[in-house]
C-alpha cells in the first residue's frame, strides 16, 4: 500500500482558523488607519484655515478686541490683546485664534510685534 503525503483535514482547519484570525487583525488595523487619516485631514483643514486667518488679520495694524468670521465653512474667532510695554518700545500683541468646523475645534496663539506709534508728534 502506498503512503500518500499531504495535509489532514484537522491541519487544514487549523490553518484556515489561523488565517481568519490574522485577517481579522489586519482588517481592524486598516480600519483604524483609515479613521486616523480622516482625523488628520480634518486637523489639517483647521490648521490651514488658522494660518490663512492669522496671515490675513495680522497683516495690517492691530488693535485690541475680538474679530470673528467664516472661512470656507470654518468658523473662527480672533482675540487680540495688547501686552504691556514701556513707552517708546515696540507694541506687543497676543493673538488667540479659535477655529471650529462642526464638532471639531482647535486653538492657536501667537505674538506679533508692531512698531511703537509716535504719539508725541501729534
Amino acid at each position: 500500500m502506498k503512503h500518500q503525503g499531504g495535509f489532514t483535514l484537522l491541519e487544514m482547519l487549523a490553518a484556515l482558523t489561523l488565517m481568519a484570525i490574522c485577517s481579522s487583525v489586519l482588517l481592524v488595523a486598516f480600519g483604524q488607519s483609515a479613521r486616523s487619516l480622516l482625523q488628520v485631514a480634518h486637523s489639517d483643514r483647521l490648521t490651514h484655515a488658522a494660518v490663512s486667518v492669522l496671515d490675513q488679520e495680522a497683516a495690517g495694524p492691530l488693535a485690541s478686541g475680538v474679530r470673528h468670521g467664516d472661512l470656507d465653512g470654518v468658523a473662527w474667532q480672533l482675540r487680540i490683546a495688547q501686552q504691556p510695554t514701556r513707552i517708546g518700545q515696540p507694541q506687543l500683541f497676543r493673538l488667540d485664534l479659535s477655529v471650529s468646523e462642526g464638532p471639531r475645534h482647535a486653538s492657536f496663539s501667537t505674538l506679533k510685534l508692531r512698531a511703537a506709534s509716535d504719539k508725541a508728534g501729534l
